[in-house]
């Protein structure tokens, strides 16, 4: 009985989610935040009702569940994509944002990488993100474009699915494409925007923390093995050495049992 007991408490005690981060403007105004907090403001003002008496989209529990089990990752400030026309001997795209802590080309993956998806005319947009995601457990998060936040721009800009986890990587880059066509296009990306949705898989309650660093620390979290391990840059990454994922994995298991417990 007694064994029981302390089974079910365990079970119900949270796993941290450490956001951290050396940008003010993500830390000031776009904190990593539960979902339920973004509903979007089309969907309040959403009748339940149609004229016709059936039901709307407010009696779906899918979309409910979908806000109210989520986690955020909104825009950092105000974002605007110029989608240059096919053919266009300049640059495909060209972008301008209202502060310093964006980059939406630096780390962008060409199309030589994955070449057998879609058409030439795709083009890879990467935000480079301002946040670091740590947890000491090895949970996997479902990884996707929260369409229903997305209203104005989910058909020209999409996102990429995947599914991560933040035991042994930190990185939260949001990987988009666009599509050139035969005329220009502009994307226009208000702050606080959800790009991202995370649903934790697992029943467990996720709390989440989100810290200030400095960029000296936000550099060193970014480090696959956190500095620990050769072949750890991303220069190195690109060239995928045989061998150090699962490196990387033995040494964070063997690393977080001795220290144990929430980061600080």
């Amino acid at each position: 009985m007694g064994f029981n007991i302390f089974k079910r408490k365990t079970e119900e005690e949270p796993i941290y989610l450490d956001c951290y981060t050396a940008s003010h403007y993500a830390y000031d105004h776009a904190k990593i935040g539960h979902a339920r907090k973004h509903i979007p403001d089309w969907f309040k003002r959403q009748r339940s009702f149609t004229a016709k008496g059936d039901a709307s989209i407010k009696h779906c529990p899918a979309v409910a569940d979908y806000y109210a089990k989520g986690i955020v990752i909104p825009l950092w400030g105000e974002v605007e994509i110029n989608v240059n026309p096919i053919g266009d001997e300049t640059s495909n795209l060209a972008w301008r944002s209202s502060n310093t802590d964006f980059d939406l080309h630096g780390s962008s993956h060409p199309k030589s990488q994955w070449d057998e998806f879609g058409s030439d005319n795709l083009v890879n947009v990467k935000f480079v993100s301002p946040w670091a995601f740590k947890t000491r457990e090895p949970l996997y998060f479902s990884w996707g474009q929260p369409l229903w936040s997305q209203p104005d721009t989910f058909n020209s800009l999409i996102g990429m699915p995947s599914v991560i986890q933040f035991k042994t990587q930190c990185a939260t880059n949001l990987n988009y494409i666009v599509e050139q066509k035969a005329e220009h296009q502009t994307i226009k990306l208000e702050p606080l925007t959800p790009m991202a949705m995370l649903h934790p898989m697992t029943e467990r309650r996720v709390e989440i923390r989100n810290h200030l660093v400095d960029a000296d620390k936000f550099g060193r979290m970014l480090r696959r093995g956190g500095g620990m391990l050769l072949n750890d840059s991303v220069k190195e990454m690109l060239k995928a050495p045989k061998g150090f994922r699962a490196k990387k994995e033995k040494f964070w298991a063997k690393a977080d049992e001795l220290n144990k417990g929430p980061f600080k």
